[in-house]
Order: C-alpha cells, then structure tokens, then sequence
C-alpha cells in the first residue's frame, strides 16, 4: 500500500508541475533498517511555464540539491545551512552567498540530469559532510558542486525528498525516471518501486578532473620547493620519498600487500585512518589508484611516503567524513610482507 501511495503521489508531483501550481516536496521516510547515506534522482525538465524563478531536485532534512531557473540565467545549486561551513567545492562555482552554493549551467529541456545528495557522518568528532553532484549528459560526466560540513550531528540521510517548487505562477513541467537511496551497506532502496536497475555511479569520472590535477601538482610542488616537503615526482603522478629501505624484493602490483600505515591529509596534517598494533593486509590491485603506483616503489621491509594527488586517491567522492572531496593525501606505509596470491 506504501509504495503504491508513492507512486501515485509521482504521478500527481508531475501533474502538478505541467500544471505550474505550487506544491510542498514529496518526503519518503524510509524505516530506520534503511539507513540511507546517499538520495539520486534522474529528472528531465519537459517545459517550463512562466519566468520567474523555479527549481527541481532533492532534498534532505538539511540540505538540497536542485536545477533552478529564472528570467535572467539556469544554475545548479546546492543550499546548506547557514550556520554549517564550506569544505570543498567544484571548479567555477559561486560560493559568495551564504548557504548556497550555485553553478551557471544552461542545462536543457528534455535532457536528464542526473542529481546525488551524498553523506558522510563522525559519530566520534559529532559532524556530517554532506555533498552535492550533478550527472552533465552534454558532458557525459559528474560535476562536483560542493560540500558542507554541519557540526553538532551526524546520523543517517532523513527525510529524502523530490522537490519542485515554484515562485508565484508557473512552473516546471517534469518526468521523474529515477528515485533511490543508498544504505550504508551499499545496496539501494528504489523509491518509486519499479523494475529499473540500480544506479552505478563512478566519481572518478568528473569533468574538472584536469584542472583539479593542476591544482594539486601546483600544491605539492609550491610545498617542495619550500622545503615543507621532500616527495619525488614519479612518471605516473604520484609523489614519494623513501624512509626506510626494504631488504626484501620489490612489491608486485599483483601482490597481497601486509603493512602498517597511516594516512593524513596534505592540507592539515590531520589522520583519517591509521592502523594500531597489527599490521593489516590488501590486495593491492583493488586499493587506490594512487597506492597501487606506489607501494611498488618500496621493497618488502622498507617503509615509503606517498603523497598522492586526489584525482588517484578518492577525487570527488565524500569517501569518509574525515577525507573532504578533492583532497590530497599522505600516507606513511611500512611493507611487511607481500605474497602472490594462489590461482
């Protein structure tokens, strides 16, 4: 009975907006078993009746995400309370308003976008980032608009929501194709209940990846030069200095890889993640772009420092609430052991 009240409270969403009244959101409470950490829709604007200023997206509790248009221009924006911080953002986007975080983008009728509300919670340290992105199909890529970091919380996704409001008269005419949420464990809740397959979402592929690699080569090598730093460039981008030698042969990308390791950011120095009194091991081929490089600089034994750009390390994506997007990491990584794993 729920799921068929969601579906038809869609289908009177989409009629309401071709006939440019003004409605409240569709709110979807799934049951605390869901614990959904991301929302996405697929949403195509059909028409557009009036000019003043109109928006369609998603929302959370606190946060929302949307395609907004008005006499003047289209944007893409990302609201964020105004009592929360700024952490990250994409390249070529206005963040001049508080609580707002917008990109000038002439985005079409009939084309579908694609719209991703993404959280990362510190029960420990009692915060929440939560980021905006949106799919470009003129593009074929993700863009990352930005991410807020809201103190004094941290708890699953609530209240997830499709919006489409309008100012005074008119309207957006839209077609809602796609509604999901993502739980912590990966798997995803198909809010409006048909046979569509789930989402698959790559945020490595993101269309400011090169000039956000030029940023964080300008980083590392001004901190280089000034002495903050003593990493090596090597051929393939990452950035390393041996602190230890290994008396053992040189690690294999194929290899199970046994360390110890710690792992801060670049920016600040703070850890996000370290091991503690036993070493832990990997697969090396299935880590991070960046560590699949350069562990195997180092010989079994040996310990390296990687400082690795973020487009091979976690790019775009709110990976944990302790690694922003776009951030560029350190690791400290002592090789204990490496095997080759039995076929």
């Amino acid at each position: 009975m729920r799921n068929l009240f969601l579906l038809s409270t869609l289908l009177i969403l989409h009629q309401l907006a071709q006939a440019g009244s003004k409605f409240t959101p569709i709110n979807y409470n799934p049951p605390d078993s869901v614990k959904a950490v991301q929302i996405f829709i697929e949403v195509k604007v059909i028409g557009v009746n009036g000019d003043k200023k109109y928006y369609t997206g998603i929302q959370t509790d606190v946060v929302k995400l949307f395609l907004q248009t008005d006499k003047q221009e289209k944007k893409i924006v990302f609201k964020y309370p105004k009592s929360a911080s700024v952490i990250s953002t994409g390249k070529e986007v206005d963040i001049s308003k508080r609580g707002e975080i917008s990109c000038k983008y002439n985005w079409k009728l009939n084309e579908s976008y694609k719209l991703l509300i993404s959280l990362a919670t510190d029960s420990i340290d009692n915060f929440s980032l939560y980021s905006g992105y949106v799919w470009l199909p003129q593009e074929n890529k993700w863009k990352h608009i930005g991410t807020s970091k809201i103190t004094g919380r941290w708890n699953t996704i609530q209240q997830p929501g499709i919006i489409n409001i309008a100012k005074r008269k008119g309207g957006l005419a839209i077609d809602i194709s796609s509604a999901w949420c993502q739980r912590q464990n990966g798997s995803w809740k198909n809010l409006k209940e048909d046979n569509q397959p789930a989402p698959v979402i790559n945020l490595m592929s993101h269309i400011d990846s090169v000039s956000q690699r030029q940023t964080d080569i300008k980083i590392i090598n001004d901190a280089i030069a000034s002495g903050k730093t003593d990493a090596t460039n090597n051929e393939q981008g990452v950035y390393y200095s041996i602190i230890k030698e290994g008396t053992g042969r040189q690690v294999l990308l194929t290899d199970t890889v046994t360390v110890f390791y710690k792992g801060y950011l670049f920016s600040d120095n703070s850890i996000f993640d370290q091991t503690k009194d036993k070493p832990i091991s990997f697969p090396l081929n299935r880590l991070i772009k960046g560590w699949q490089i350069g562990i195997p600089l180092s010989k079994v034994g040996g310990k390296i420092k990687l400082v690795i750009p973020s487009d091979i390390a976690y790019s775009i994506r709110t990976r944990s609430a302790k690694i922003p997007p776009n951030s560029i990491l350190v690791f400290e990584i002592e090789v204990v052991d490496a095997k080759q794993l039995a076929h």
